[in-house]
């Protein structure tokens, strides 16, 4: 395994946590830590007996969003090249989205701008009571990225996405949780425990299944219901004829621990 300087991985048993490591800057999200995102995303699907990933900020922070820095740097290069715009891709969003493992996000502090986005390409989100949330793309000049602009509003509603995000207005875990925002808040010495809790709960059930509840989850955002019943199908043909759907029945029946084969 790669050593990142960055970002910490570690493997516990069946699943792993991904730290972002940068605590003196907040965890800002510099091109050198997403380019080891980047690098590390991708092998997570390939991890053998991998059944999901918890990501957190080490220090008081989760993620103070995108580099200050940074962003006067690229000004000064869209300076150099006489004014021509270099095409923003977002990368990032995209490969978390291509982790086919559910993703735990444990937000331990501040989550904003990129940090608060982030968090919402991951399967779950609880935070401690230390946690903060702002879509503060506004402050910087910015507009949403990462996908904020099509999650958000769906995570939040509409309404809310859209007071986020027109005030740039920083909001604790309390008005999170109200806004559905998070699932849960915890005092900052229990967050890693339950996340480790969630991704335990995971790692027991069928890897085959889990995978393609993710999938039609994740489909079903963005098309018709008629399109999302069609996929079902598709997806249920599929588990039908997994191992692992027959091993979780017929431990059911037989009241043991079922053993996968994630085939």
């Amino acid at each position: 395994m790669v050593d990142y300087s960055f970002l910490k991985w570690e493997r516990e048993e069946q699943f792993g946590i991904i730290r972002f490591n940068r605590p003196e800057a907040l965890n800002a999200l510099s091109l050198d830590l997403q380019e080891e995102l980047l690098d590390l995303l991708p092998r997570l699907n390939h991890m053998e007996g991998l059944r999901a990933v918890i990501i957190t900020g080490e220090g008081k922070a989760f993620s103070a969003g995108g580099d200050l820095q940074g962003f006067l740097d690229n000004y000064q290069r869209y300076v150099e090249r006489g004014g021509t715009h270099e095409l923003f891709r977002n990368r990032v969003p995209r490969a978390l989205l291509g982790v086919e493992i559910p993703l735990i996000a444990a937000i331990n502090g501040p989550a904003v701008g990129g940090g608060l986005t982030l968090s919402l390409t991951c399967d779950f989100r609880i935070a401690s009571e230390e946690a903060r949330f702002g879509a503060v793309f506004a402050r910087v000049g910015l507009a949403p990225e990462y996908g904020s602009s099509f999650l958000l509003s769906r995570i939040v509603g509409l309404t809310r996405a859209t007071e986020m995000i027109l005030t740039a207005r920083i909001i604790n875990a309390k008005e999170a949780l109200g806004y559905g925002l998070i699932s849960e808040v915890l005092s900052g010495d229990k967050l890693m425990d339950r996340a480790r809790d969630i991704a335990m709960q995971v790692a027991a059930l069928s890897p085959i299944g889990i995978r393609m509840c993710k999938r039609v989850l994740l489909h079903g955002l963005d098309c018709t219901l008629s399109q999302a019943i069609e996929y079902e199908e598709l997806a249920e043909t599929l588990c039908f004829s997994s191992l692992d759907h027959k091993e979780s029945v017929s431990a059911f029946v037989e009241k043991r621990t079922p053993k996968f084969s994630n085939r």
